[in-house]
């Protein structure tokens, strides 16, 4: 008889088994896995990718044109239409890879000067609206069906064990999942616990028909499956039974995977929750319809361009406002996605010889190893401030590095910013908050990294008016930085006491310290400068050990 705790581990009927959590281990960027991505109609970019990819040792074959607009002749521009990205960016980026078997080798792709920014709004229809309206009636309609179900569990629960309560108030995102999921192990405890085989049987075939209620058949397949589980059941299933079982099986996921695959339109979304309905119970029908809603809203549904595409393997997801990033360091393990985000990054700039010079220093400072100051530019807010809560990491980053380094670190903890031209010899700088207004901190070394937190900073990279941070920066030689193509919301930022520790370590590439730094996908974050750049290559300020708990691993 198992134990508890391995039960609970072994036997969790309301999560899918085939899921599996991801780790964050893995080698170091190398340049056969990037392709690099150029606008066809911007002959400049092209030539900018063939340069990188000579400096680089990237692999022979890896430029994908794309045919996408260009605002005059070899001119960059920054938007683009939802249909366009749909139409001339997904379908030919994944053939270029596909036909080239390079869908798992590359892991970073390269957005280059001509390929637009960002993508427009998504546009509603009456017939999506209608149908969003519709899904909310089914919606509703399925809730008390749900609440009478989970109260059963909850009763057999109770049966079996009087000492068992349903769990409180919970913080879940489903607290009805939570609470069956809660009944549910308790029942399973009590069976494997039983002496009488006829009562054990019998708590196990009612556990099954409140299983296949809430979560449907197909789960209950597949835990019959297991070695060891079938033996509690009054009436285990024949060797007969069980054949005719996995071939229903294997037919319901074949049917749902062509219909996720296909092309998306009221007709599968209607298919997709007849088979839910059918074959799946009331939870998982429940969230398929909160699914489908998410899918036909568009508010906030603008997105950077290299965010979106970070999605390239993706199926059909929401584009309203964003979607966690699961190479984020903090997400490794706790979410479970399909499939996982590709690194996206940008080699663009105000002008093709600002982009050129920092493809040129990136390789240049590498080899020495970037030297200089950390300018860290705070406000004075406090930790329990809501802005406070990003004011903080750069104090963090700033007990850090005089804690751990020999590095000369500038905090300035108030709220005006650096005055103009101040400072020299920045080889890293983070600060906040002037909004789309360019105040030059001072003398950036070659090389230099840095980004300032503040909303739209990167809406543009190429309007000769353009005063944002982004430009700003590049102009004054910063050799990578990051940005926001909108409003981003400040939670979308890379932390300061994440980022640049990783960086400081020289273990991992700029590409890798962004991906494993920033906590949101399908948003308005860019980052730009050479994905292989790794500036204290050959100087590393912090050991792995040095990183903040939990960081250490991503620096071995």
């Amino acid at each position: 008889m198992m134990n508890r705790p391995r039960t609970s581990a072994r036997l969790c009927w309301l999560v899918p088994a085939m899921l599996l959590a991801w780790s964050g281990a893995s080698a170091a960027l190398a340049p056969d896995q990037i392709a690099l991505i150029v606008n066809a109609n911007v002959p400049a970019g092209k030539w900018l990718a063939e340069f990188y990819a000579s400096q680089r040792h990237i692999p022979a074959g890896r430029i994908i044109e794309l045919n996408l607009p260009a605002r005059g002749p070899g001119e960059p521009a920054e938007d683009l239409s939802p249909d366009e990205y749909d139409q001339k960016v997904i379908p030919v980026v994944r053939g270029f890879l596909t036909a080239r078997g390079l869908e798992k080798k590359v892991t970073c792709l390269v957005t280059f000067w001509g390929v637009p920014l960002r993508i427009d709004r998504r546009g509603q229809t009456p017939a999506d609206a209608k149908e969003q309206a519709d899904l909310k009636q089914q919606l509703e309609a399925l809730k008390p069906t749900i609440e009478a179900q989970v109260k059963h569990a909850e009763a057999l629960a109770r049966e079996l064990n009087r000492a068992y309560q349903p769990p409180g108030t919970s913080r879940s995102a489903d607290p009805m999942t939570f609470r069956a999921q809660s009944a549910l192990n308790d029942i399973i405890h009590q069976i494997e616990t039983m002496a009488d085989e006829k009562k054990r049987g019998e708590a196990f075939d009612r556990m099954l028909k409140l299983v296949r209620e809430l979560v449907g058949e197909p789960t209950v397949t597949e835990k019959l499956s297991l070695p060891g589980f079938a033996k509690f059941s009054a009436k285990p299933p024949g060797a007969a039974e069980m054949v005719e079982a996995r071939k229903h099986l294997a037919a319901f996921q074949k049917e749902l995977s062509d219909l996720e695959k296909g092309p998306q339109s009221p007709e599968t979304r209607a298919k997709l929750r007849g088979l839910f309905k059918s074959e799946l119970g009331t939870l998982n029908t429940a969230k398929l319809l909160l699914g489908q809603l998410r899918m036909l809203d568009v508010g906030e549904s603008e997105a950077a361009f290299d965010s979106e595409l970070s999605l390239l393997w993706f199926g059909p997801y929401p584009k309203a406002r964003w979607e966690p990033n699961t190479l984020y360091w903090r997400y490794a393990g706790k979410l479970r996605p399909t499939a996982m985000p590709i690194m996206v990054m940008r080699l663009d700039a105000p002008s093709e010889r600002i982009v050129h010079q920092m493809i040129a220093t990136s390789i240049t400072i590498e080899k020495k190893g970037l030297k200089g100051q950390v300018l860290l530019d705070a406000r004075g807010k406090p930790a329990s401030d809501p802005y406070g809560v990003y004011d903080q990491t750069l104090r963090n980053l700033a007990d850090l590095l005089a804690a751990k380094t020999k590095l000369t670190v500038i905090l300035d903890n108030k709220e005006p910013l650096f005055p103009a031209h101040s400072q020299k010899d920045i080889a890293l700088y983070c600060g906040w908050y002037s909004l789309r207004h360019y105040v030059p901190p001072g003398q950036f070394n070659a090389g230099a990294v840095g980004f300032h937190v503040a909303s739209s900073e990167m809406v543009s990279l190429h309007n000769p008016g353009e005063t944002g941070w982004c430009v700003g920066l590049l102009k004054d030689g910063v050799a990578a930085t990051l940005g926001p193509v909108a409003e981003p919301y400040l939670q979308s930022f890379p932390r300061a006491d994440e980022f640049f520790p990783l960086l400081l370590t020289g273990k991992i590439p700029l590409a890798e310290v962004y991906w494993k730094t920033t906590p949101m996908v399908s948003w308005m974050q860019d980052c730009v400068g050479d994905p292989l750049y790794t500036p204290y290559k050959s100087n590393p300020a912090l050991k792995a050990a040095d990183l903040p708990e939990g960081m250490g691993g991503l620096a071995r």
